[in-house]
């Protein structure tokens, strides 16, 4: 099938209208639905979920800052994205014991030898836990899939019920889909350190409360105002972590970023993602010319498959605070993630949504949730 066929954009996410753009896809009963909704419009989820309950096939989807379709933003409206599965979607409330639910998924796997299948993986942004359950994934599945997702949630990162399956809408959890289809991977994010290494003595989650056994914010802030020239304030970390977020080292690879959103009373940074205790950190910045160069290697990466595979989807998972970071210059981001996709763009134009903390395999190894950062996945057909 024409990968034109196995999707569908919105431009409003009305109930009716998502309804209609499922039945144009044809959809099988052995098919999920995939439906990336942006935030635009305050989208009534329940009545997407009632809406789409018509399906002849279970769906999952999430709430995302904005769709990202063919170079541009989109702000409102949904994409409606035919995923061939391996079993229903799963739907995870409990990180801190997630084995049994995830069990229920191994049956499906490829045998081995085969090529890996992919999962998908939509989290909620702000749920702490999640390293639990990433850790408890990896190890269930390993390396005999690929990995590709990122956390849904909303541009003021409020906490709010932003993932669904046709058991309704949720908070605090995640959605897992097992697909058939074949996953190239490219992870960038062009951030480089200036300050560190700096220890979490104390962290709690997606909480590091202290750096070098002081608040976390004193330390934070000390640095990051000696580069600017000035004094950093508790009230505006959201708007200065924009430029110069916290990376856990990862010895010969990229640092993973962490995004702190927020600071507490007590000195603490409110992270996207979870910060294991006694981790060591850096300061990061990056500038817009290094952000866009990784995102086109991240696209050439994921481009390297056999040029005969039959590609459905070119996917994006690329953060919300480097869309804040870039500003108008993120559509010259999305300029390169087409370049660097080479004639591959052309048959199958790049899309995906603007995350909060981005899910993904450096090609086959561990899973991570990333911040800041630019995953591309091509899918293929097997």
């Amino acid at each position: 099938m024409p990968a034109a066929a196995w999707k569908h954009h919105c431009p409003q996410a009305t109930a009716g209208a998502i309804a209609r753009a499922a039945q144009r896809l044809d959809l099988r009963a052995d098919d999920c639905l995939l439906a990336l909704v942006a935030e635009g419009g305050d989208p009534d989820l329940e009545a997407i979920v009632a809406a789409l309950s018509e399906a002849p096939c279970p769906f999952f989807g999430g709430l995302f800052p904005e769709l990202l379709i063919a170079g541009a933003r989109h702000r409102e409206g949904a994409l409606l994205l035919r995923v061939p599965s391996l079993a229903a979607p799963l739907a995870v409330a409990d990180f801190d014991a997630p084995e049994a639910a995830l069990a229920s998924l191994a049956a499906v796997l490829p045998a081995a030898g085969e090529p890996p299948a992919t999962l998908f993986v939509l989290v909620d942004g702000l749920a702490p836990g999640l390293s639990r359950l990433l850790e408890a994934t990896y190890d269930e599945f390993g390396d005999r899939v690929r990995y590709w997702g990122g956390g849904a949630g909303t541009s003021d990162f409020a906490a709010r019920p932003c993932l669904f399956t046709r058991a309704g809408v949720f908070q605090g959890g995640a959605v897992l889909c097992m697909s058939s289809l074949h996953a190239s991977l490219g992870v960038r994010h062009g951030w480089h350190a200036f300050r560190g290494p700096l220890v979490a003595t104390r962290a709690q989650g997606n909480e590091v409360l202290q750096l070098n056994w002081r608040p976390a914010f004193s330390v934070y802030a000390e640095h990051v105002g000696e580069h600017l020239g000035r004094t950093v304030t508790p009230d505006e970390v959201f708007e200065v972590t924009r430029s110069y977020p916290l990376g856990l080292q990862r010895q010969g690879r990229e640092f993973v970023v962490r995004d702190p959103v927020a600071t507490r009373e007590s000195g603490a940074l409110r992270c996207v993602g979870d910060v294991p205790q006694n981790a060591v950190l850096s300061i990061l910045h990056g500038d817009p010319d290094s952000l866009i160069a990784a995102a086109e290697q991240a696209a050439r990466e994921a481009a390297r498959a056999d040029p005969s595979a039959d590609t459905c989807y070119c996917l994006i998972a690329d953060c919300i605070s480097r869309v804040f970071f870039l500003g108008e210059r993120f559509a010259a981001e999305l300029e390169a993630i087409t370049r660097g996709l080479g004639p591959l763009a052309q048959r199958c134009p790049p899309l995906g949504v603007a995350t909060l903390g981005e899910i993904s395999s450096r090609g086959d190894g561990y899973i991570e949730l990333f911040n800041k950062t630019c995953v591309i996945a091509t899918l293929h057909q097997p």
